[in-house]
């Protein structure tokens, strides 16, 4: 089964169980991306908070965000 056919068919679901699949999805990919101890992510955070806040960076929309991981992972 394609992941389109797959979204196709959780897109069917009730509203709580397509929540519970995105939040038990999230999980798995959290996981994954998780670098360094807590205390390691904490100071990464911070530092990325600054830099957002003082303007050295700007933040991009939630759909911009959606674009470059399509495209990173080639599902655009």
């Amino acid at each position: 089964m394609s992941a389109k056919e797959l979204v196709a068919e959780a897109m069917a679901l009730p509203l709580s169980e397509r929540v519970r699949i995105a939040q038990d999805l999230w999980e798995s990919i959290d996981e994954g991306l998780t670098v360094g101890n807590g205390e390691e992510s904490v100071r990464e955070a911070i530092r990325r908070d600054q830099e957002l806040s003082s303007g050295v960076v700007a933040g991009r929309s939630h759909e911009e965000v959606m674009q470059a991981a399509r495209r990173a992972i080639e599902c655009a």
